[in-house]
């Protein structure tokens, strides 16, 4: 049987959806030049959205950015997990 080599929205988000709770790095384009880079929860799962809980850790306020599936299909959103040590020295790095 041949690999597929193109995902379709229902793999991003079955895939987004396995992930719900874990820590993310995110990188996102804010507008053609500007790129920002966050590192939050994924918090909700909705049928064309999705949503990240990202903590300011010089303001200690929390904001919550949703982002659709299209967007990390077509690479405007690009998410990595963190791995449980990179966790831990971003809680140091924060404490």
């Amino acid at each position: 049987m041949p690999q597929r080599i193109h995902a379709t929205l229902n793999d991003v988000r079955r895939e987004v959806e396995s992930h719900k709770g874990d820590l993310i790095k995110l990188q996102a384009h804010k507008s053609k030049k500007k790129l920002y880079r966050k590192i939050g929860r994924i918090e909700g799962i909705y049928p064309s959205i999705f949503t990240v809980r990202v903590e300011n850790p010089r303001s200690h306020v929390s904001e919550r950015l949703s982002f659709s599936y299209s967007d990390v299909l077509t690479r405007a959103v690009r998410i990595a997990l963190i791995k449980d040590e990179e966790e831990e020295a971003e809680k140091a790095m924060t404490a």
